[in-house]
């Protein structure tokens, strides 16, 4: 049995957030390729939503995927077959000849992407010793950056060789994954004699932990949902040029993931509680402060948006996983449905919003909303405090 590394395994916790990195880069072409899609295939505006959400889908599914993982031990396999999986079917996407083909490659993608993310975050937690917070935070941030690289690979390939030459970056996605099977090979969880929880195993275990990070997660997604998915579409409908809007979005992703990576890591030192609290007080008021901006100061605001808004991922997951006792995966693929389900209505929700007011209303709404998420912080458990 392998013991929990006594000291931060930082080749190892690279190594995984490596893997989260290349997987992620392949699972951000759909996005800037739908435009060339929706022209190919003769799609609705409907029916090209529907294929970002069908990636998502099998989110739904995580804590059972979890529970699964946790009794057969298959982390490493899982986490090695992600990038390979999901790459090699992100690349067929230009070879799709119908919207049915289609949507069985991006949902069997969804699939390989939960696989991933259930069982890369509990490897993370094993080789961080202490500082779960600190790993956490670089397997985030490696996520955020593939978010941004992503959509170039995508458009510079196809401006290259056209959508049906994607594959051409299949040999790359497939060496990731024999590259991880070999690397992580010193990587074991130990074996439990413990029956294994499914999701209302888990949600009774960790009711309290759960109760609260469901709030802020609820609360977050206002925020998200509007300084993600909606901001060039906000942005644009202000009268800002489509080249301003997406270099707003830029901005937003990438100071989230210095966010992102600064804030596990304080987490560990000043406790979770801490971090959080800073995190959810200041959003509503830079985004105040955003929408009455504007030029170099309204990039800098989102900047500071984008740090205060993204910041509370990877300290989440700490919490989460140092709570879940001998159930990491199940309680992580637990995390990750819920947040899927927190995404995916509000965004419902803001999308009306914005119908019915305006989006400029709509942001204000958020704004409020998003203070609602600081009660919760009190059904998280204190975290020790490092010198």
């Amino acid at each position: 049995m392998t013991q929990r590394s006594a000291t931060f395994a930082t080749g190892l916790v690279v190594l995984l957030a490596s893997a989260h990195f290349v997987h992620d880069i392949f699972t951000a072409f759909l996005a800037p390729l739908l435009p060339l899609i929706i022209d190919e295939l003769d799609l609705s505006l409907f029916e090209a939503s529907t294929l970002a959400v069908l990636t998502q889908v099998p989110s739904f599914f995580n804590p059972f995927l979890g529970s699964f993982v946790d009794r057969s031990r298959l982390h490493r396999l899982f986490v090695a077959i992600g990038p390979g999986g999901s790459g090699t079917l992100m690349c067929l996407i230009g070879l799709a000849p119908s919207y049915g083909v289609l949507a069985v490659i991006l949902l069997t993608a969804g699939l390989s992407v939960s696989i991933l993310h259930v069982s890369a975050p509990v490897l993370i937690h094993r080789v961080s010793a202490g500082n779960v917070g600190r790993g956490m935070s670089l397997f985030m941030v490696a996520g955020e950056l593939a978010r941004t690289v992503g959509p170039l690979v995508a458009v510079q390939v196809v401006s290259w060789y056209g959508m049906e030459g994607l594959w051409r970056l299949i040999p790359i996605a497939v060496a990731s994954s024999l590259l991880l099977w070999w690397k992580l090979g010193s990587i074991d969880v130990e074996r439990t004699n413990k029956p294994q929880l499914h999701l209302f195993g888990v949600w009774s275990a960790m009711r309290r932990v759960l109760t609260g990070v469901s709030g802020i997660l609820i609360s977050r997604a206002f925020m998200a949902g509007a300084l993600t998915t909606l901001l060039p579409t906000f942005l644009y409908g202000e009268g800002h040029s489509l080249w301003r809007a997406n270099v707003s979005l830029a901005v937003v992703e990438l100071a989230g993931a210095a966010g992102a990576l600064a804030s596990g890591t304080l987490s560990d030192r000043i406790g979770r509680r801490r971090v959080l609290a800073v995190a959810i007080a200041a959003s509503p008021p830079l985004m105040l402060i955003f929408l009455r901006t504007g030029g170099m100061l309204q990039l800098a605001v989102l900047a500071l948006l984008g740090i205060a808004m993204l910041s509370t991922a990877p300290v989440l997951m700490a919490v989460v996983l140092e709570n879940s006792g001998d159930n990491p995966a199940a309680a992580n693929g637990t995390y990750f449905m819920l947040g899927f389900a927190a995404r995916a209505g509000i965004l419902l929700v803001v999308g009306a919003l914005g119908d019915s007011f305006g989006l400029r209303t709509a942001y204000y709404w958020c704004a409020g909303f998003a203070v609602l998420g600081l009660p919760f912080l009190w059904l998280l458990p204190k975290s020790v405090t490092r010198r």
